[in-house]
């Protein structure tokens, strides 16, 4: 059926894919807004900042990038990042960090829309398969490589990702789409909104999506299909010229088909199988602003997540309560900022399989205050910026994250930066609390006696990887430096980091070799059905300890070109290394010593006046993740054959082939499958 479908969809002459919501006519824009130089962003200093004016290392995502690219996931939009590690485990998982290396479960990139965290303390994972966001309703992705603890928390070391969602006063009237591809049957997007009487706006939206499974597995056929609905709204008020606020939410049911590796039986072996996970993920947030004076703001806002899955092996339910109060002061040449923030976490997870609590952290609470000044040395010249962080967790207490920046102006073209900082990961549940079975150990390789007997040598001993209540949170300082510059026709952003993590989560071996020896007498004597019955009552542990160091050494260099006003263009290279200093009897519990590289380009060309080609192509060579190394070209082209109508076509992963992008499979029980070139086509009306 699938071939059929894919001979069907070659024969299409023009077909559809993604649509801009403004005519591509009016899509051209200045070198300062293709840089987002010009951008107000918020995730760098939690308060309204020009992007080039600020000192870190951030990268804006604009909703034009988005949408010429026909990216249809958030995952999938993160591409367009430059240094950022997005691997691809099968059709509906990917493994996502900054300045680390990417894993299922990454722990030290820290994910929000509009402000609201999607960290679960379990897993310290990130669902990316049913983050569902519209895209056509992003206004900019912003993202930052490198530490933001100071003002996010915890669990901030590597970078941070903010996806900021349009004003429903600029998504009124009607929006609909629909899709289909080589690896989607069917892709359909809905949405309406409109005013409130004088004082505000809201849109309603919803979305469906069946997705197709992978052509090749690893070791099993593919089973990673998707069959996902969502539904959501937001409400925009604006009363008067002093407050404002939002709210808005939404629901997604996904089924998600996936491959496994996992003990379920008494091999004590990992054994792969197939199984399909329901996911159920609910949110909602709301937001009151409130403008005190020319010189003062305050803002207040909650929220409320809930995330639950079902599979066979694993049962988990999480949900979170937050709320967090900021206050912003101007006054002469400083700039002051302070808040405050609590979490609370409600976690219920079965026994499984898989993992076995030892209990006593049903429910975590979090919170905290922050305070940074930034004053100015030399106005409109030289500016440093003070400020900490100190929060408190169940797990490990109190934590403080402090920062210092300085940021020099040689002239109004030109920033110089550089920081010194430190940021707290907070251990998961499944390091602090939690037991976990892992794939056998061979008697033969833990036992200091070989028997010469096969049955035994070769019996897989049952395996567990142990939480550890006295793991201490994970402590990373980090020392960066920054440039940028913008000319009339191109600008330039570099930066470079050194950072020395301590107390890295690490695996100890314990053999536990004195239960072997009674085994061994019993062969002495004979007894060799008794010595097979006391193997099944062997273990060895592999236990969670942090006492690992790692060193990241790296840097970034991002130009962009606009020679007219149809064609601009971004090239990017990034560079990392990671270096562990293990304890004796340890190895590392995600990557290991390693470096990474990657280069970047991207084009965007307007065709005449309804045409436009947008190319991105990525150089993947990193020896982290098992894995050859890839070039992978994404094109895209788009059609505004009306003014509410639009037609494209995009061709993904094209030069790469058919090839793996993860097989760190030590470090998730996920079995990942080929990537394969594919075609999608959209048709896109907007009224």
């Amino acid at each position: 059926m699938k071939i059929v479908k894919r001979l069907l969809l070659g024969t299409l002459i023009v077909s559809p894919y993604v649509i801009a919501q403004e005519p591509l006519s009016d899509l051209d824009l200045e070198l300062d807004s293709l840089m987002a130089m010009d951008v107000q962003v918020t995730s760098a200093m939690k308060r309204a900042q020009s992007a080039f004016d600020t000192a870190s290392s951030i990268y804006v995502l604009t909703k034009e990038q988005i949408i010429h690219s026909g990216a249809t996931s958030i995952p999938e939009a993160l591409k367009l990042v430059p240094g950022l590690a997005v691997r691809q485990l099968d059709n509906n998982q990917w493994a996502i960090t900054s300045r680390g290396v990417a894993s299922r479960f990454s722990a030290k990139l820290l994910v929000m829309i509009d402000g609201q965290s999607f960290y679960t303390p379990k897993f310290a994972a990130v669902y990316w398969e049913t983050l569902n966001v519209p895209l056509y309703d992003i206004e900019r992705i912003e993202v930052i490589r490198g530490q933001g603890g100071l003002l996010w928390g915890s669990n901030a070391n590597n970078g941070v990702i903010n996806i900021i969602t349009k004003n429903s006063i600029d998504t009124r009237g009607v929006y609909a789409d629909i899709s289909s591809g080589s690896l989607i049957n069917h892709d359909a997007n809905l949405r309406y909104g409109g005013d409130i009487a004088n004082k505000g706006s809201f849109r309603v939206y919803g979305h469906t999506r069946d997705g197709d499974e992978s052509d090749k597995g690893i070791s099993l056929e593919p089973a990673d299909f998707t069959e996902q609905q969502s539904a959501g709204v937001r409400f925009d008020f604006t009363p008067n010229d002093e407050w404002s606020a939002l709210i808005q939410g939404n629901i997604t049911q996904s089924t998600l088909g996936q491959n496994f590796r996992g003990v379920i039986d008494e091999t004590n072996r990992n054994m792969s199988f197939t199984d399909s996970l329901d996911r159920t993920d609910s949110r909602i947030m709301a937001r009151v602003e409130n403008r005190i004076s020319s010189q003062a703001n305050q803002m207040l806002q909650t929220s409320w997540l809930k995330q639950s899955g079902s599979q066979t092996f694993l049962q988990e339910h999480f949900e979170s309560f937050d709320i967090d109060y900021q206050m912003n002061f101007l006054y002469n040449d400083l700039k002051l900022d302070w808040g405050l923030n609590y979490r609370y976490n409600d976690i219920s997870f079965a026994q499984s399989s898989f993992v076995h609590s030892d209990g006593g952290y049903n429910t975590l609470h979090q919170y905290g205050a922050l305070v940074q000044g930034q004053y100015s040395l030399i106005a409109d010249k030289l500016d440093i910026i003070l400020g900490s962080k100190i929060e408190h967790n169940d797990l490990t207490g109190w934590e403080n994250q402090p920062l210092a920046r300085l940021m020099w102006k040689p002239q109004n073209n030109q920033v110089l930066w550089t920081s010194v900082s430190k940021s707290v990961r907070v251990p998961s549940l499944i390091e602090f609390n939690d037991n976990y079975i892992i794939d056998g150990q061979r008697v033969e390789e833990v036992s200091p006696i070989v028997t010469g007997i096969d049955a035994i040598d070769n019996y897989y001993v049952r395996t567990y990887l142990n939480g550890n209540d006295k793991v201490k949170s994970e402590e990373s300082v980090s020392y960066e430096f920054g440039y940028r510059q913008t000319q009339h026709d191109w600008a330039l952003d570099l930066s470079a980091h050194h950072t020395i993590a301590k107390n890295v989560i690490a695996i100890s071996v314990d053999n536990n070799i004195e239960q072997f020896l009674p085994i061994f007498g019993l062969l002495q004597a004979g007894q060799y059905d008794l010595a097979m019955q006391s193997l099944t009552n062997t273990s060895v542990n592999f236990d969670i300890v942090s006492n690992a160091k790692v060193t990241t050494n790296g840097g970034d260099i991002i130009l962009t070109w606009q020679p007219s006003e149809i064609f601009n263009a971004e090239l990017g290279y990034s560079y990392n290394t990671f270096d562990y200093k293990l304890a004796d009897n340890t190895f590392p519990a995600i990557g290991y010593d390693s470096t990474s590289r990657q280069l970047f380009a991207k084009s965007n060309l307007a065709l005449f006046d309804d045409h436009r080609l947008f190319a991105s192509i990525r150089v993947e060579n990193s020896n982290a993740y098992n894995v050859d190394n890839y070039t992978a070209l994404d094109l895209t082209w788009q059609w505004a054959f009306h003014q509410n109508w639009s037609v494209a076509v995009m061709g993904k992963n094209l030069f790469a082939g058919s090839h793996i992008e993860y097989n760190n499979t030590r470090e998730t029980y996920t079995l990942p499958n080929y990537i394969d070139e594919s075609v999608t086509f959209k048709l896109t009306a907007k009224f």
